[in-house]
């Protein structure tokens, strides 16, 4: 929207985009910068985890309005809803329709828009956690309001965090193109991590007026530390890696969960914050935000120069996360 701070003081919203347009606007871009014959596309795999519709899903919405561009016999894939990981999950998709399909090129598309969901910022004053925390201690709040005002907080967090963007990958087997892996998942290594990240389809909040309210369990940044580091770790210790220790890689190009999320995987990976393989990471969440299942991506298609391999790791709702090598065919 063009109008988002107006929007969280309470204006109606101006929207100029969606998440299908975003997305839509991505695959054309790619497709142009490529500059080859679009006929060789076979397959396009598409996830959102914020679709302007259920259905038709992404894939569909961005086939639909490439009439002339895509051809109407490629495959298509729809990843909805998978969270933040999607990317590399959406990868081994295209390489497993390469490997069968090695003269064709596969279009991976991850598009968010995030600011739809937000709430407005409507109340004159807001407490951060660990001052909540402190008044509930000291008793000048009670059990409900503490949650109220935690709620309002996570709101004001998620006004600020997340972003809105798309990006779309061209893969293939020839010269050139990026190769992934190994690949290594996790998903809900404790039972109760499924609940860490939730969403409801209709909220009773006040505030978001029947939208999709997100949730997020205070044990995010430290789950989702592990998750990343655990996947990143089994990718170097996998006898198929190319690199065995992050000292042989170029990037370090870790999902913007947030910048507390970045802190921790850093510090568990002996990465310093200020390093260069870590610099994409912290520049993406200063320039777009938490882009969900578009950050890696992003910082893919930033990146201008390669001078050797990249661990790749994302990490969210479900709660799972991936990692994987990128190097050069």
């Amino acid at each position: 929207m063009d109008n988002y701070p107006e929007f969280l003081e309470g204006k109606p919203m101006n929207a100029t985009s969606s998440t299908t347009g975003l997305g839509v606007d991505a695959t054309r871009r790619c497709l142009e910068e490529w500059g080859g014959d679009p006929a060789r596309v076979g397959l396009l795999v598409a996830a959102t985890n914020t679709p302007d519709q259920m259905l038709p899903c992404l894939a569909s919405e961005v086939m639909g309005q490439t009439h002339g561009l895509l051809s109407r016999s490629l495959r298509t894939v729809s990843m909805q809803s998978q969270g933040c990981s999607v990317l590399l999950k959406s990868v081994e998709v295209a390489q497993w329709y390469l490997a069968a399909n090695p003269n064709k090129l596969a279009i991976v598309l991850m598009a968010e828009a995030h600011t739809p969901f937000v709430a407005p910022l409507l109340s004159d004053e807001y407490h951060g956690y660990r001052e909540l925390v402190r008044l509930r201690k000291e008793e000048r709040i009670d059990g409900d309001e503490f949650e109220q005002q935690r709620l309002d907080t996570t709101f004001v967090i998620q006004s600020m965090l997340f972003g809105d963007g798309a990006v779309a990958l061209l893969i293939g087997k020839e010269e050139g193109k990026p190769a992934f892996g190994p690949i290594s998942h996790l998903t809900n290594a404790e039972p109760d991590d499924m609940n860490l990240l939730t969403m409801t389809s209709n909220s009773s909040h006040p505030s978001l007026k029947g939208r999709p309210q997100y949730f997020m369990k205070p044990s995010v940044p430290s789950r989702g530390a592990h998750y990343a580091v655990t996947t990143v770790r089994n990718v170097l210790n996998d006898p198929d890696s190319p690199v065995s220790s992050l000292s042989q890689v170029e990037d370090c190009m870790i999902h913007t969960g947030s910048k507390k999320i970045l802190d921790g995987v850093c510090s568990q990976l002996a990465l310093s914050p200020d390093s260069d393989k870590v610099l994409g990471s912290y520049e993406l969440l200063k320039n777009y935000g938490n882009l969900s299942s578009a950050s890696t991506g992003f910082m893919l298609a930033e990146k201008e120069e390669w001078n050797g391999p990249a661990i790749i790791a994302g990490f969210g709702v479900g709660f799972a996360a991936s990692a994987g090598v990128m190097s050069l065919n």
